[in-house]
C-alpha cells in the first residue's frame, strides 16, 4: 500500500512546491526544466498537481497553454521516492486537468534518456521527434462529463498486457475487433464489419470484467460499467428509463466502450419475467442496433448463465462476437501463478504440481489460494522466528483446504453451453 497521494495544487503549497523543485534541480539524475518560468506559471493558477505523504512534498506536475494547446512544463519527483509510480500518477491527475479545461492535445519536450521519459510513456504518449513527447487524447474534453456522470475511466495498456490466462480470447479480439479498425480502408474494400456488440458468457469468478476492461484499455477507448444497482440509483426507480439515458447520452461520446455486467439478471427470457423487465430487455434489444450504426463505440455484455437470456438477445444479428469464458487451461494457470508468485521473493517452489491439482479453479480462485499459502508460510515464520520461504507444499495444502467456484457439474453445463452459442 502506497503512503502519498495526488491532489491538486493549492497556493499554501508554493513555498514546499519550490523548495522541491529546487532539491530536485540540484540533483545531477535530475529533469531538466526552467525553474523561472515554472514557478511562474504556478503564480498565474497553471493546471498543476502535487504528490504528499503525511509529512512531505515528493513530486509535482505543471502545465500551461501554449497556442492551442497544452504543455507539461515540469515534472519532478524527489529522489528518494522515484520509480513508485508517482510520475504516472500525477500525469494522470494533470491530465484530467487540462481535459476538463479543453484541452486534448498535449505535449513535451524531453532530452533522450531524461527522467521522466518512462512515466510519459506508461501514459500513452508517443515520441514524434528527437526531443518532442506528444500525446493526443483518446476523449475529447466536451464526452468527458458524460463518461464521469456513468462512472467511467480511462485505462492503461497493463490491463490488457496483464491479462493472463486468455491467450484465445486475446488473439480473437486482435484479428477480429483491433486490425480491422486499424486497416479501416482494407477491411471496407472486403465488406468487413467491424464488431459493435460483444457477449461473454462464463461462470462466476472467470474474469469476464477483466477480458472486458482489457479490451477497452487496448482500443484506448473510456470504459464505462453500466451496473443496474447504479442506474436505479441514479434515476427514479424507472431502470428501463434510466438505462435508455445512459445509452442515449454515452452514444454521443467519440469512443467509448460500455459494458454491461451479469445481463442475465436484467435480460432473462420476456414471458418468464413481468413488464417492468420485459421494458428493460426492449431496451437492451434497442441499444444494441444503435452501436452497430455508429462507428468507435462498442457494446460489451457478460452472463453467467446464457441459457437464461431471452431467445431474441442472442440470436444472429445481435452479438458480433458471442466468446465463451471459462477456467484457465494448464498454459493459462501457469502464466497465473507465475504472476501471482512473482512478487514473493523468498519462494522455492515448483509450479507444475500446483497447475496439475488446480483444474478447476478460476483466477479469483488461485488469486486467494496464493494468499492462503503465502499467510501459512508467514505463521510459520513468526513462529520459529526466521524468515521461511514459502513452498510447493504450501501452495499444494492451500489447494486441497480450497473450494473451486466451479463444480465439476457446472463446468460440464459451461462446456455443453459453448458449443452451443459461441459465434467468433
Amino acid at each position: 500500500m502506497t503512503n502519498w497521494h495526488v491532489r491538486s495544487y493549492d497556493t499554501n503549497d508554493h513555498t514546499a512546491t519550490v523548495h522541491l523543485l529546487e532539491e530536485v534541480r540540484a540533483d545531477a539524475e535530475g529533469p531538466s526544466f526552467d525553474l523561472t518560468d515554472t514557478v511562474l506559471a504556478l503564480r498565474e493558477g497553471t493546471p498543476a498537481v502535487v504528490a504528499v505523504t503525511p509529512d512531505q512534498f515528493v513530486g509535482v506536475a505543471v502545465a500551461k497553454y501554449e497556442r492551442g494547446y497544452a504543455q507539461v512544463i515540469a515534472l519532478a519527483i524527489s529522489p528518494a521516492w522515484r520509480y513508485r509510480g508517482i510520475g504516472s500518477a500525477l500525469l494522470q491527475a494533470l491530465e484530467n486537468q487540462l481535459l476538463h479545461a479543453g484541452h486534448r492535445r498535449i505535449t513535451t519536450l524531453l532530452a533522450p534518456g531524461q527522467f521522466g521519459e518512462l512515466a510519459f510513456r506508461n501514459r500513452g504518449f508517443a515520441r514524434t521527434g528527437l526531443t518532442l513527447y506528444e500525446k493526443y487524447e483518446p476523449l475529447r474534453p466536451v464526452d468527458v462529463t458524460t463518461v464521469e456522470r456513468w462512472g467511467g475511466t480511462l485505462l492503461t495498456a497493463a490491463e490488457w498486457h496483464g491479462l493472463a490466462g486468455m491467450a484465445d480470447g486475446k488473439r480473437l479480439v486482435e484479428q477480429r475487433l483491433l486490425l480491422p479498425i486499424k486497416e479501416n480502408e482494407l477491411a471496407e474494400t472486403y465488406g468487413l464489419v467491424t464488431p459493435t456488440a460483444m457477449l461473454l458468457f462464463g461462470p462466476p469468478g472467470t474474469g469476464k470484467t477483466s477480458f472486458a476492461r482489457a479490451v477497452a484499455a487496448r482500443l484506448e477507448w473510456p470504459f464505462v460499467e453500466l451496473l443496474p444497482s447504479r442506474l436505479v440509483a441514479a434515476g427514479d426507480g424507472n431502470l428501463a428509463a434510466e438505462l435508455r439515458t445512459a445509452i442515449t447520452e454515452l452514444m454521443q461520446v467519440e469512443r467509448v466502450v460500455v459494458f454491461i455486467d451479469e445481463v442475465d439478471e436484467i435480460a432473462q427470457a420476456r414471458d418468464a419475467v413481468g413488464p417492468e423487465s420485459q421494458s428493460v430487455v426492449n431496451e437492451l434489444l434497442k441499444a444494441i442496433p444503435q452501436f452497430r450504426s455508429t462507428p468507435g463505440r462498442l457494446l460489451i455484455c457478460a452472463t453467467n448463465s446464457i441459457a437464461a437470456l431471452d431467445p431474441a438477445f442472442v440470436r444472429p444479428g445481435r452479438f458480433d462476437l458471442i466468446l465463451p469464458v471459462g477456467p484457465p487451461d494448464a498454459p493459462g494457470r501457469r502464466l497465473l501463478l507465475d504472476r501471482f508468485l512473482e512478487r514473493i521473493d523468498n519462494k522455492q517452489v515448483d509450479t507444475e504440481p500446483v497447475v496439475t491439482a488446480t483444474e478447476l479453479f478460476t483466477p479469483a480462485d488461485l488469486a486467494a489460494m496464493v494468499q492462503r499459502a503465502v499467510a501459512a508460510a508467514f505463521l510459520r515464520a513468526v513462529d520459529k522466528g526466521e524468515r521461511l520461504p514459502v513452498t510447493t507444499d504450501d501452495l499444494l495444502a492451500a489447494a486441497r483446504s480450497s473450494r473451486p467456484t466451479i463444480s465439476a457439474e457446472e463446468l460440464e453445463r459451461f462446456r455443453a453451453d459453448a458449443k452451443i452459442f459461441t459465434r467468433s
